[in-house]
């Protein structure tokens, strides 16, 4: 199992969307449940977000790698990051 580092922002609208999306996965699929995800708030982790490559929130990386980013995340985009993590 990979790992997840998800970047967001404190009352982001879309970070907010993709926490509901990433709930719902979860209820949905409990192998969902046993990924680590690392929660990541600018805010907090200004200088640390500095040093990663993206522009938006929300943003997903899986092992490292930026595969997720943007405004208007569905739900869809969100299970291809988890189903990723879940690769061998």
């Amino acid at each position: 199992m990979k790992s997840i580092t998800y970047f967001y922002l404190k009352g982001c609208p879309h970070c907010g969307q993709a926490d509901e999306m990433l709930a719902q996965l979860k209820e949905e699929k409990p192998e969902y449940n046993k990924l680590e995800i690392h929660y990541i708030d600018e805010n907090s982790n200004a200088e640390y977000c500095d040093l990663m490559d993206y522009l938006y929130v929300p943003c997903f990386y899986v092992d490292g790698v930026n595969c997720l980013e943007g405004r208007r995340i569905t739900k869809e985009q969100i299970q291809a990051v988890l189903d990723k993590a879940l690769e061998d």
